[in-house]
């Protein structure tokens, strides 16, 4: 993900055991999302087993207590140290429903709820749907089927999600995906003409060129969603990133309209780094950890000023500014990964340092991690690095 982008991983993955037990069996539930009014959809959770409560975790900038309407009796959505659930008395329920209202605030590093599209088409992230089951002093992971109903004459898209767990976000709208090299995309309608063409371009020469430089096929077309909004304000805002089979982009600003060179050559790098994290996560085992973050983010970095310009969607000076600008910003961050930032420049800037070819480097990181089901490390890359048959120079 780049710069301003507010997708970032969270992983809500508490097993609540006691130390050196089994971990608790997840519980079966059915959750129907349906959209019921143009800026609300009721959520139907119906359990496999009685529960006393869900445990949905962090509270989210006010988006649960603002826009989450619990409508079963005898229970309500309460906040006990920064984590919200959906809790009552204590009477066992196998069944409970909330009706959620259009939000589109959004927490810094995090998710949107909802990204609006111009012609009223929406999507939903359902991950904040999903949390664990409550059950006495104990709390066990869901095992969530997902089924959408939209309005009448509405597109439905479920994400597709490759197991238990993942999250992404649905669609709700008029739009029917279009095709882009690997890709499909919908594009908002106000997407001004020359970012439709440039986001088509891209995105097929780019996925095009990942798939014969890292000699690996996606198996599947990664869905791109791009919402456009407030194109009446001032500059550029640019919000999204990848997530499971997914890449979701909100743009705004007035800058959107004009399309200026600087516009055009940010856009090309947000779509070659999102696409980046595409293929990186595109293994059967492993892939991006929870740790180390500077090793994806700077890894998508180091990938994206690669492919545009081998290319040829950027020249060597273009490819060189990208480059620079990262470089001079891990200077001023006097190379430490452990800012927000930090993780994306002064990541970049060490796989820069290793002056290796980056397409061979993460393809023996992909293999050795869907051989092994290691997440990225660095001591797999030290180990890659190591080995016999030395790996290629980056070209100059």
């Amino acid at each position: 993900m780049k710069n301003s982008l507010i997708f970032a991983l969270l992983i809500f993955t508490s097993l609540c055991q006691t130390a050196g037990a089994e971990p608790l069996a997840p519980v079966s539930v059915s959750l129907s999302l349906t959209h019921t009014g143009a800026d609300k959809w009721r959520a139907d959770y119906v359990f496999g087993e009685a529960v006393d409560g869900l445990r949905l975790g962090p509270a989210l900038a006010g988006y649960r207590k603002q826009a989450w309407r619990v409508l079963t009796p005898g229970l309500a959505l309460v906040e006990t140290d920064g984590q919200e659930a959906i809790r009552g008395s204590g009477k066992p329920v196998t069944a409970l429903s909330v009706e959620v209202t259009l939000f589109l605030p959004y927490a810094m590093n995090n998710y949107t709820p909802f990204d609006r599209f111009s012609d009223g088409g929406t999507d939903v992230y359902t991950g904040f749907f999903d949390g664990e089951a409550m059950q006495g002093e104990h709390a066990r992971p869901l095992r969530l089927s997902l089924h959408l109903t939209g309005l009448a004459d509405e597109h439905v898209i479920t994400p597709v999600l490759s197991a238990p767990g993942d999250a992404g976000y649905a669609y709700f709208g008029p739009r029917k995906p279009a095709t882009a090299g690997a890709a499909t995309l919908i594009l908002d309608p106000r997407t001004p003409d020359w970012m439709a063409a440039m986001l088509l371009e891209t995105t097929a020469t780019i996925s095009t060129f990942y798939e014969k430089a890292f000699q690996r096929k996606l198996g599947y077309q990664p869905l791109l969603l791009l919402s456009i909004g407030n194109l009446e304000q001032p500059g550029l805002s640019v919000k999204g990133g990848a997530i499971g089979k997914q890449v979701v982009y909100r743009l705004e600003g007035k800058a959107l309209m004009g399309g200026s060179p600087t516009v055009r050559q940010y856009c090309m790098e947000l779509i070659a780094h999102e696409l980046a994290h595409v293929w990186q996560s595109n293994v059967a085992r492993g892939g991006i950890g929870e740790k180390e973050a500077w090793i994806h983010e700077g890894g998508a970095e180091a990938i994206a000023v690669a492919a545009l310009r081998q290319s040829g969607l950027f020249g060597k000076d273009e490819a060189a500014l990208y480059a620079s600008k990262l470089i001079d910003e891990c200077a001023a961050l006097k190379g430490s990964v452990d800012s927000y930032r930090g993780v994306y420049a002064c990541g970049f800037k060490r796989f820069a340092d290793y002056d290796q070819d980056i397409f061979a480097l993460w393809k023996a990181m992909m293999e050795t991690s869907e051989t092994s089901g290691e997440v990225y490390s660095t001591a797999m890359i030290d180990a890659v690095r190591q080995r016999p048959g030395k790996l290629p120079a980056a070209p100059h």
